[in-house]
């Protein structure tokens, strides 16, 4: 059982020693609070924390809190090295000054700090320091409060927040030099105040990392990165694949892989068994019971939809002994209906979702709150468990079943049959099987997209050359990776995502954002621009395009590229400024426009309904703007405008960078 154990404080401990009462938080019956002396060790962790920080406010409160790492890690090895190990939280907080936060692990080595104020940004409009002055500020901090620093972690990337006037910085665990996947640290920093804000340790692992030291890494490599990159390109190089948009409506063919990792000893390859099952609801309709004349009589026409009483039935074949049927409703979208069909047992619950059409099944979800897990059963055997639950219950309709993906774990095994049309596969599509560790189905899950494959967008790149670009990122290396029985030195993607090429040849995640999307900002003609600086600081907010020059026409689709930054394009986001993108995407897009967007989305558009305030003599032929002139008035008022005005002229990249850099001062 996880305990939080809080030892209650006073400021009097550091004169003297004082009696604290433990308050143990999620405690059961058989707990007791207990007593502890205050040691002078605390007392003098107290005062060397107060000198580090310049700690010298009178805070009202303070608190020591001390979390234990006693809950699984899912690492056998990280469980040993974390028992009865805390984490040691020194708090402050004060109603006026606001709440300070200092954490170390009981080992004493640092793990976080944090501080807010209420007038914390009472400085925002003061002048900033350079991101270089801000790096040098963070790194003579964490040299002090984390020995040899330079030899631990390694800057990965920085990132701009609140309009520039907050600084984000990401560092890279290394151990040997040598980054272990797992572990980063962030640094906040304000660049008016020059106050660190926020250092946060993180791991997937939880606290538990921070209890290892570099002894603790013994693995040594014996492939070669150029080994590991030839196994890269026979065993699992990027393919040529069908992606479908997030809104279901197009499709184009990229360059994919899921990239697995090589064991750095012997060259075999290694998946990583992380089984996190959500249950799978589609978007619930009424109940037929609740349907308007309208929808009664639409499912009335409709001859083959089956009877409720036989997908109920249906349900208790799928389910197995012991279940009860709680409800059934009937959903649709716009090709299906479905009956979602919700049952219990024992007070487990589950789900089934049947096609009301051929009771073929759609989703399973059967949950039990088992407390030991230990599946023994055999991979092979399981897949045969899972393909004869296929062929019985559901539909093989382009499945490609000599693809099929296993992966086993303590909790069951997870067969994964991948969909492929026209001899390619679809990304995140096919069909998802968990067989537990009673040899029971528990989890069924089928993702189909109906969409026109014959209009897919094409993709020139060869195969060879989307492998270049991926391995070019230097996003595929040699890490350490903490495992059942410890650290363990593999190849492999050292950011965790599966790349995405499409035919611009810029390399992304499955979701769209562009990874290392600032390194990827390169301007030929940037030594002829106006403001430079201006152009460097939106590249260090991540805005920006990537293989143009700063002298192209942009079109209405790249700017909406522009004001989503790395995250790639929203087709829906135009909507929110009145602009049809479908219809526009692909005209060069006009200053007024542009404009206009910018005072939108920065929430100014309501200062355009004023009646009778502004100037009519601000612009030459101001009334010629029509329902532009509003827009103009308060862009020009906010400082947007710093030249001329020509509102149907095309823009250029580079004017349409400084007028978001107008924006943001």
């Amino acid at each position: 059982m996880k305990k939080k154990i809080i030892y209650a404080l006073s400021l009097a401990l550091l004169v003297g020693p004082v009696m604290a009462s433990v308050e143990k938080a999620n405690y059961n019956s058989t707990d007791e609070a207990v007593s502890v002396d205050i040691t002078k060790k605390e007392m003098e962790k107290v005062k060397d924390i107060k000198e580090k920080f310049n700690i010298t406010e009178a805070y009202e409160d303070f608190n020591l809190i001390k979390n234990p790492l006693n809950s699984d890690k899912g690492s056998a090895y990280l469980n040993k090295k974390s028992k009865n190990k805390t984490i040691d939280s020194y708090q402050w907080s004060d109603e006026k000054l606001g709440n300070l936060q200092v954490a170390y692990t009981s080992d004493g080595d640092f793990y976080s700090y944090s501080k807010w104020s209420k007038d914390q940004d009472a400085d925002k409009n003061s002048e900033k320091i350079s991101k270089d002055q801000a790096q040098k500020i963070v790194k003579d901090r964490l040299a002090k409060l984390i020995p040899d620093f330079d030899k631990k972690y390694k800057l990965k990337d920085f990132s701009l927040q609140d309009d520039g006037k907050e600084l984000n910085f990401y560092y890279e665990r290394l151990i040997h030099g040598i980054p272990l996947a797992s572990d980063s640290l962030y640094v906040n920093i304000s660049l008016t105040s020059k106050e660190i804000r926020d250092i946060e340790i993180n791991s997937d692992f939880g606290p538990a990392t921070s209890f290892l030291s570099d002894k603790d890494f013994t693995d040594k490599a014996k492939l070669s990165q150029e080994n590991a990159e030839k196994i890269f390109r026979e065993k699992f190089p990027l393919r040529l694949s069908y992606k479908i948009s997030n809104d279901g409506k197009s499709v184009e063919k990229v360059y994919h892989s899921e990239i697995l990792d090589i064991d750095a000893e012997d060259g075999k390859l290694v998946k990583n068994n992380n089984l996190g099952f959500m249950p799978y609801e589609m978007d619930k309709a009424a109940d037929a019971a609740g349907l308007t004349d309208v929808e009664i009589k639409k499912i009335d026409g409709l001859k083959d939809l089956k009877k409720k009483s036989q997908a109920k039935k249906r349900a208790y074949e799928i389910a197995g002994d012991g279940y009860q049927v709680t409800s059934i409703s009937l959903n649709s979208d716009k090709d299906n209906y479905y009956y979602n069909i919700n049952l219990e047992k024992d007070k487990n619950y589950g789900n089934v979702t049947l096609n009301a059409k051929n009771l073929n099944l759609v989703s399973l979800d059967l949950w039990s709150d088992r407390k030991v897990y230990n599946n023994k059963i055999k991979e092979e055997d399981a897949k045969k468990i899972a393909l004869g639950f296929l062929e019985k219950y559901g539909d093989k309709t382009e499945l490609k079943l000599d693809k099929i993906s296993i992966d086993s774990s303590k909790m069951g095994t997870s067969i994964y049959i991948p969909r492929y049309v026209n001899n390619l596969p679809v990304l995140k599509e096919g069909v998802n099987i968990f067989v537990d560790q009673d040899k029971k189905i528990s989890s069924y899950e089928r993702t189909f997209t109906k969409v026109d494959f014959s209009k897919a967008s094409e993709n020139t790149l060869t195969q060879e050359e989307a492998n270049k670009i991926f391995l070019s990122s230097k996003n595929f290396g040699l890490k350490y990776v903490i495992t059942d029985k410890g650290p363990k030195l593999f190849y492999g993607n050292i950011k965790d995502f599966d790349p995405v090429i499409g035919q611009d040849k810029i390399l992304r995640d499955y979701n769209g954002e562009i990874i290392n999307f600032k390194e990827q900002i390169t301007y030929p003609d940037l030594n002829k621009a106006r403001n430079k600086n201006a152009i460097l600081f939106l590249k260090d907010m991540e805005i920006g395009l990537i293989g143009r020059d700063l002298s192209d026409k942009i079109t209405y689709q790249d700017f909406v590229k522009l004001l989503n930054g790395p995250n790639g394009m929203n087709s829906s986001y135009m909507d929110n400024f009145g602009l049809d993108l479908e219809k526009v995407k692909d005209k060069n897009i006009l200053e007024k426009d542009v404009v206009k967007t910018l005072v939108t989305k920065n929430n100014l558009e309501r200062f355009t309904k004023a009646k009778g305030i502004f100037k009519e003599d601000i612009f030459k032929n101001q009334k010629s703007l029509g329902d532009y002139e509003s827009y103009y008035i308060i862009a020009k008022g906010f400082g947007y405008l710093d030249s001329d005005i020509d509102p149907n002229k095309e823009m250029t990249l580079e004017e349409i960078l400084y007028l978001i850099y107008n924006s943001m001062k």
